[in-house]
């Protein structure tokens, strides 16, 4: 290779997306119960699928490889196709775009020319998903808007169990360890974790989570006609609304505790079965899964906020405590431009020019069946610890007339949120037994202001679990109700399941707090909506005010 493109980023990156299993012999020594040999057998089967998987996916970087080598106009097809963003990442989906013609060829007759048309048979059957990502590595300022189509040495990358491949001209060139990101452009082979593809007759032939879809897209793809459907509208590309509620967020893993991602492997599917993801809390509380329907409360089980992200538009809001004598002032901006004369200014410094001193004081009520008054809990947080400020920087040249200037101007309608990662914190909700407390909770946020404090009622709805289901701290049966003949299991309450009634409940607050919304939690919202690449990405259940959206972790 005449290009070095040896220059890697240590850091938890975009093509290193795999976790080292267990040993499958480990799994199944003797002694282990039967629901844990079938867990293990369920996770060996994955496991040879995704070896399978693999094998074509490698097959396939090495043709790719072979066809961007020597090819300029195959380069640029592919970051065109990238730029439209069908779902709303620089991803190419192979079954969209094969027939696609590029200097009168299919980039499918292309591929086949540097292969057999039975290798590319092969890894269409068995890799329905297929697909070249062309990402963006902001910390290199690799975009794929920069991509040099004329530079023949752009690799092929594709992430295995233990590194990350890179393909030139069908030859494996490079390997990066776990923890390595590239600085330069490449184009990744993996599988498209945004869409789910369905044939005519609307059977499942490849998905690795949710089903649930507002938007259907025709792929014409010879005889077999496919479908695609977006797991969620906000992967929409032709989806131009900005006011989708996707209720669920992408997290690492050091959000997601173990027992959740355990109960994901009992609970993983939208159908209305025994595995169903609704019933993840019976697992992690009570140990059931659907084989043993029945289980013990686990009293060192809790709730706890996991994460939170304020709307930036929230600072008009709750910046409005400013005049106030209590030293709890609300922080706000106190100056919107700052010139310094003789060297560029640090973040933190510039933080402290720009800002007051202070924390908004974000107050979580929590409001169970079992109390008259809520569970409150601060979150005491400051503006850069929730907001991108995307500061504005010119610099202006020393010239004889004048000095040089560093100008720095700060716009709140250019902030972004940031998330906040409060699971170190262990901020607790509180546990949750179902024999002793309704199946629902509330939550209301407030950013609370020092003033007078009053006394509110409010009433709620509470709703509790016939006792039938209980002996005790045990749970007999999955969710609310009985198996019936379909194999489904009930986790809405009906009239027969569950017992409504009516709650009064008190609390005092500060009458100039600002009230951020309120929501609804229910024992049998799902916990994790889906795991990607070997458990380094987890798609969570979340809860959206309209101003604070948040997940909860059950550990």
């Amino acid at each position: 290779m005449k290009k070095c493109f040896f220059c890697v980023g240590r850091m938890v990156g975009v093509f290193l997306l795999l976790l080292n299993s267990c040993s499958d012999n480990a799994l199944l020594e003797d002694g282990i119960n039967a629901s844990e040999r079938e867990k293990a057998e369920r996770v060996m089967l994955r496991n040879a699928n995704e070896d399978e998987t693999e094998k074509y996916l490698v097959q396939f970087a090495e043709v790719l490889s072979k066809a961007v080598y020597e090819r300029e106009d195959v380069r640029a097809f592919l970051k065109k196709e990238s730029l439209k963003q069908f779902d709303k990442n620089y991803d190419v989906l192979y079954e969209l775009v094969k027939e696609e013609t590029i200097n009168g060829k299919s980039f499918r007759d292309i591929l086949v020319s540097y292969s057999s048309d039975k290798i590319i048979r092969e890894i269409e059957t068995n890799v329905s998903l297929l697909n070249i990502l062309v990402p963006k590595i902001a910390l290199f300022k690799v975009e794929p808007e920069n991509l040099n189509t004329e530079d023949n040495e752009i690799p092929v990358a594709i992430s295995r169990d233990s590194e990350t491949s890179l393909y030139l001209n069908g030859k494996k060139e490079l390997s990066l360890q776990k923890g390595e990101v590239p600085s330069f452009h490449v184009f990744v082979v993996n599988e498209n974790s945004r869409v789910v593809a369905v044939n005519e007759e609307s059977e499942m032939l490849a998905s690795t989570g949710s089903t649930k879809a507002k938007r259907v897209r025709s792929m014409n793809t010879g005889t077999n006609r496919k479908s695609i459907i977006f797991k969620s509208p906000n992967f929409d590309g032709g989806n131009n609304s900005e006011a989708v509620d996707t209720r669920s967020a992408w997290v690492g893993s050091d959000i997601v505790g173990e027992k959740e991602l355990e109960a994901f492997e009992y609970f993983y599917t939208n159908d209305g079965s025994v595995n169903q993801k609704a019933l993840q809390r019976d697992y992690i509380y009570y140990g059931i899964t659907p084989q043993k329907t029945s289980g013990s409360l686990n009293r060192s089980i809790s709730e706890y906020i996991s994460f939170l992200e304020i709307n930036p538009k929230t600072y008009f809001k709750i910046s409005d405590q400013r005049d106030s004598p209590s030293p709890n002032k609300d922080p706000y901006i106190k100056e919107d431009e700052i010139v310094n004369m003789k060297r560029e200014l640090s973040e933190a410094e510039l933080v402290d020019k720009m800002w007051t001193k202070g924390a908004y004081e974000f107050r979580f009520e929590i409001v169970t069946s079992t109390n008259q008054h809520p569970y409150i809990v601060y979150i005491p947080l400051r503006p850069d610890e929730i907001w991108d400020f995307h500061i504005d920087y010119e610099y202006i040249h020393h010239t004889f007339f004048r000095h040089s200037k560093h100008i720095y101007k700060i716009d709140p309608n250019k902030f972004t949120a940031k998330r906040v990662n409060l699971t170190p914190n262990r901020i607790s909700f509180g546990k949750w037994h179902l024999a002793e407390e309704s199946i629902y909770r509330y939550v209301t946020i407030l950013e609370e202001d020092e003033s007078i404090e009053n006394t509110y009622e409010n009433e709620y709805e509470t709703t509790r679990v016939q006792m039938d289901k209980f002996k005790g701290d045990v749970k007999v049966g999955l969710g609310l109700g009985k198996i019936n003949i379909n194999g489904g299991v009930e986790t809405e309450k009906t009239e027969t399941n569950s017992i409504r009634e009516k709650k009064k409940v008190i609390v005092r607050r500060k009458e100039a707090s600002d009230h951020l919304g309120s929501v609804r939690i229910y024992f049998y919202d799902p916990i994790i909506e889906n795991v990607l690449w070997k458990g380094v990405f987890h798609e969570v259940y979340t809860y959206n005010t309209g101003i604070v959206t948040f997940g909860i972790s059950v550990r």
